[in-house]
């Protein structure tokens, strides 16, 4: 390499001395606001080594700080005039700001930091206080000095006799508060932009971008920005441009949006006559997992084998989750109440949903592996206390005849017969933690030995869910019922094995969903009533994350420190008592957000609006969840260190928060897995809007061409007629008039495609 320009070393220098003041940095690409590492603000970072490798990589870098509770900063971007004019604005209503630490953009704006406590838990928002005032925070960052502003010009300190971001003034934050609303949990951070919807919401942005008077270069830079950390997958760069330059060419036009602009000179056909095509997404977006809301223990092994298998993290962290719970079963216990004795076994079901291919088996297998061999270890043990007792067995079976032969003896000699030796002996019970295929009779037989609870892992849920739904199985579905709340009894009667009842049976359940027979069991069973008792629902640790667009070959050994902590935290969680288990409490200050954060969720449950009853039954289960999930996090990470378990019984307010904010991921994947029971005439519509994206069809086309077809869903002429009905409801198609032929008869339907849909 050459030797670096100056401009170079000192983005370099500049991220170095940011890095030591404890801000994680990430290099963005020059002249924009593009980072250029993938996965940020994950991949932020204060290791000199790491920073000096990404200059390295990328000489002509300029340097991002990520903003949020890694750095410790909140920044109050302000946009040129406008935001200026919205902050004059807004200091005369509240009060002056204090000088502060700031940057000039270069563009005309202005960063302002201020310091960030832990416990605001404010989230990026666009425009929150007013035209021209972004924010921020948790989940983003910013450019900074001396970095290349997309004008051409560098950022600037404007240090105004400061030399640390000042504290947020009350009045400021306040006024985010009131405009975010009450949070207790992070957000999750930005909503992803996915197919379908990518030309139409960059186009949109661009026009804003244009009306506020944005220069063309800002305007593809700030798309390229949205391009590469919304869109899933991301649009191809040239499209991107293209789009940019075409708003772009017209003049800002702040009284007037930029569709009108465009309309003067469009043609009539593409802007008056057609109206813009309504979205059909069939799955709402979910936000992407932040691994620091797992556990500190747990979350290394996490990291290493999505990485290994490259597959979303949101798959090993749910096996995780669960199989922490499967470990703890009866062993603890949480009282979430200050002064009521309402217990909470943190007994957890989970569903992993992704196509076929995605390495779901392999990952279980991995996540699981500590059990395993907690349960290999068991097996041995058995297996010779079982040898030790056949003997003693045989043993006693000797003493037992030679006792016969002297009372025989005794009597026919008139003599006082021996008393009988005490030959009363204990079967050893073999303890079992893991179990992949068993009847109920045959589970409820090992819960009577198992007290404490098992784990069960299934490979496909839907079907095991579809046989408990057939005559004749009622009674196991009535267990699993139980075994769900883990603190309730159940009896098996059989002829020829008797009774067995269990005071408690706990059954952890993990196990994996293909998305298509999901929809056909959701289709089936959630409107069919009786089978609607809420046992699906019961799966609460559900993750349905987007598949991974990209994949690159990891060839590596296991981290093997990770795996050890998981066996030593799963090791000893197995060994507490389920006849005298752990009784965990809040400590005051998480008490505090737990009572707020229910009373939430109650007002949400009750209120019911817009949500599904499904769903409501769902959320309805969180009130265990929340303090089962902030319990085993404390266990988790209490087992990992000297501490003890005994400090486990306090639960800490950043196990509550983490446990929250969780909640609140979970929730977004149980709205995307309900949201795929739809109509079958609404899934044909998607299909057919996804093969009109792609150009699979002329314009216009007849109705027959596509159901010869024989595409998912519209391989008959009643599905392709009822999904075009509802994409002409939505703008997507028109029916147009056609001429009978030569012959006469009924002319074929035929349909042009709006010109606005194309291949996004």
């Amino acid at each position: 390499m050459g030797t670096p320009s100056k401009e170079a070393w000192e983005c370099l220098q500049s991220a170095l001395g940011y890095a030591a003041r404890g801000w994680p940095v990430l290099p963005v690409q020059s002249g924009s606001k593009v980072p250029l590492v993938s996965e940020w603000p994950r991949q932020a970072t204060t290791d000199a080594e790491i920073i000096r490798n990404w200059w390295d990589q990328f000489p002509n870098a300029g340097v991002g700080i990520v903003t949020g509770p890694a750095s410790g900063l909140i920044v109050l971007d302000i946009d040129g005039l406008r935001g200026e004019a919205t902050l004059t604005a807004l200091e005369k209503r509240c009060d002056k700001l204090p000088p502060i630490y700031a940057v000039r953009t270069g563009g005309g704006g202005r960063h302002l930091y201020f310091k960030y406590s832990p416990d605001q838990y404010l989230r990026n928002s666009a425009s929150l206080l007013g035209p021209g005032l972004d924010i921020r925070a948790n989940g983003g960052f910013v450019v900074a000095p001396p970095s290349e502003h997309p004008s051409g010009n560098r950022y600037l300190w404007i240090m105004n006799g400061q030399n640390e971001p000042a504290t947020l003034p009350d009045w400021l934050l306040r006024a985010i508060r009131d405009q975010q609303g009450p949070k207790y949990i992070p957000s999750g951070g930005a909503a992803r932009i996915h197919e379908g919807e990518r030309n139409t919401t960059l186009t949109s942005l661009a026009g804003s971008m244009r009306r506020r008077g944005m220069a063309p270069e800002a305007i593809e830079a700030g798309l390229l920005a949205e391009n590469k950390t919304r869109c899933d997958p991301p649009l191809p760069e040239r499209e991107v441009q293209r789009i940019a330059a075409s708003v772009g060419r017209y003049q800002p036009a702040p009284d007037a949006g930029i569709n009108a602009t465009l309309a003067e000179e469009a043609p009539y056909e593409e802007v008056n006559l057609w109206p813009d095509p309504s979205p059909l997404n069939e799955l709402p977006p979910v936000p992407v997992l932040d691994l620091e809301l797992l556990p500190d223990s747990l979350r290394p092994l996490v990291e290493d084998v999505s990485e290994r298998m490259q597959a979303p993290p949101e798959y090993a962290a749910a096996a995780t989750i669960v199989s922490l719970a499967g470990s703890v079963g009866r062993r603890a216990a949480i009282q979430p109440k200050v002064h009521d004795n309402w217990r909470v076994i943190p007994n957890l079901w989970g569903g992993i949903i992704a196509p076929p291919g995605f390495m779901k088996s392999p990952m279980l297998r991995s996540i699981t592996l500590p059990l395993t061999q907690i349960e290999s270890n068991w097996r041995q043990e058995y297996e010779s206390e079982l040898a030790g007792f056949e003997v003693q067995k045989e043993q006693a079976e000797l003493r037992h005849q030679a006792w016969k032969e002297d009372y025989k003896r005794s009597i026919k000699k008139g003599e006082v017969p021996p008393a009988q030796r005490n030959q009363e002996l204990s079967e050893p019970a073999q303890r079992r933690l893991l179990l992949t295929d068993a009847t109920f009779e045959k589970l409820h037989e090992i819960l009577a030995q198992n007290p404490a609870g098992v784990l069960v892992i299934r490979d496909e849920l839907t079907g095991w869910l579809a046989e408990l739904d057939r005559l004749g199985r009622e009674g196991e579905r009535a267990f699993f019922l139980q075994a769900w709340n883990g603190d309730s009894g159940f009896t098996v009667d059989r002829i020829g094995r008797g009774s067995i009842y269990v005071p408690a049976v706990c059954v952890s359940l993990l196990g994996n969903i293909q998305p298509a027979r999901l929809r056909w069991y959701l289709e089936q069973t959630l409107r069919s009533g009786p089978s609607d008792d809420g046992l699906f629902q019961r799966f609460q640790i559900t993750v349905w994350p987007d598949p991974p667009r990209t994949w690159r070959l990891v060839d590596r050994p296991p981290n093997q420190d990770a795996l050890q902590t998981a066996q030593r935290v799963f090791s000893c969680l197995v060994d507490l008592s389920p006849e005298d288990p752990l009784l965990m409490h809040f400590s005051p200050d998480a008490q505090e957000l737990f009572f707020a954060w229910w009373a939430d969720l109650e007002k949400r449950i009750r209120d019911g609006v817009g949500l599904p009853p499904v769903l409501v039954a769902h959320q309805a289960k969180y009130r265990s969840l929340m303090p089962s999930l902030a319990g085993l996090f404390r266990l988790a990470d209490c087992a990992a260190t000297d501490c003890g378990l005994d400090a486990a019984r306090t639960i800490t307010l950043d196990d509550a928060r983490r446990a929250a904010a969780l909640c609140e991921f979970l929730e977004a994947h149980a709205r995307r897995v309900y949201s795929c029971a739809v109509t079958p005439e609404l899934h044909a519509a998607y299909e057919l809007a996804r093969h009109l994206q792609s150009g699979d069809l002329p314009s216009p086309f007849r109705t027959r061409a596509v159901y010869l077809k024989g595409w998912t869903s519209l391989d008959t002429p009643d599905r392709v007629k009822a999904a075009l009905d509802l994409l002409e409801e939505a703008g997507w198609v028109r029916q147009v008039p056609n001429e009978p032929s030569a012959k006469g008869g009924r002319p074929p339907e035929l349909w042009a495609v709006n010109p606005k849909v194309g291949a996004k």
